[in-house]
């Protein structure tokens, strides 16, 4: 038979209270609510054949994806494609001669030179491009990105 005294018992209930305001403290925080995240952007009204996105959001980590050859984008942050951290994002979008698929594929390994931004490099920074974004927690539409300036010069 286990007999504790009243020491022991009050040890005992300390220790388990201890532990479970551990738990609770460290088992608790999944992180942030992240949602899948689409959409398309357009330069010109036409859409933007190559480059990358990236949604900053006010806290935490950014968003970004690389745009397929008809514009289109999935947003992934912290695993492929697992979308963006729900709230307000302010958008970047790159678009580098060095980004064109043309220009990848002629590339030597190790060359990491972007070369000169094909679209007004204001859309290169968040905080300048007036591009931003909520993203809500449920019923997100595709995002519509729409970007003007002179004409696209795409490289051969």
């Amino acid at each position: 038979m286990l007999r504790l005294s009243r020491a022991g018992a009050s040890q005992q209930a300390w220790l388990g209270l201890l532990i479970s305001l551990a738990a609770t403290l460290t088992g608790c925080d999944h992180g942030p609510q992240v949602v899948p995240v689409e959409g398309t952007v357009y330069y010109n009204d036409e859409p933007l054949p190559f480059g990358s996105v990236m949604f900053q959001p006010q806290m935490g980590q950014p968003a970004g994806a690389r745009l397929n050859e008809d514009g289109t984008f999935e947003l992934s942050t912290f695993s492929e494609f697992d979308g963006a951290i729900v709230g307000q994002h302010k958008v970047k979008v790159t678009c580098y001669a060095s980004q064109s698929p043309q220009i990848e594929n002629k590339k030597s390994v190790g060359e990491q030179t972007l070369g000169p931004s094909l679209i007004p490099e204001k859309y290169t920074y968040s905080d300048q491009s007036g591009l931003s974004v909520e993203i809500l927690s449920v019923g997100n539409q595709p995002i519509e990105l729409r970007l003007t300036g002179p004409p696209l010069k795409l490289p051969r």
